[in-house]
């Protein structure tokens, strides 16, 4: 019974250190959407590129950056960027609207990166809000 009392023990402090190293990696970590693919791309240079425009001067250096989900034809995967900091990733957030006033990144949107669970308690507000705004116009 001791035997099998410290595995378990072991085993719950795995799950916690993994459950904080993921979570702090999507502190750091952003997603970007509408950033054109294309089979020669350079995507270092383009992430780099998007944050120069959105952040001037105080740009965050990436550590890593790679697009995620299945090469589907004319469908264009969102890019997980991986930031030195949570607060560069902060800081990217905040100045994304810039992004906006371009011609190249008119269309970029970007996101904080969130489990799935964080992503379909989102979509369920998202649909609950959309609900209230088409059931009483008149007061948004």
């Amino acid at each position: 019974q001791g035997c099998e009392g410290k595995a378990a023990s072991t085993q719950v402090i795995k799950a916690a250190v993994k459950s904080a190293v993921l979570e702090d990696d999507r502190k750091r970590s952003l997603m970007v959407f509408g950033l054109g693919e294309g089979p020669d791309e350079a995507l270092q240079s383009k992430v780099d590129d998007m944050l120069r425009v959105s952040c001037g001067l105080s740009k965050p250096s990436v550590s890593d950056c790679y697009r995620v989900g299945e090469v589907k034809e004319g469908v264009e995967r969102p890019v997980k960027v991986l930031l030195n900091s949570s607060e560069a990733a902060a800081r990217a957030l905040r100045n994304a609207r810039v992004l906006r006033g371009t011609t190249r990144f008119k269309k970029v949107y970007v996101s904080p990166d969130r489990s799935r669970e964080e992503r379909e308690q989102r979509r369920a507000l998202v649909a609950q809000i959309k609900e209230k705004i088409s059931s009483e116009p008149e007061k948004y």
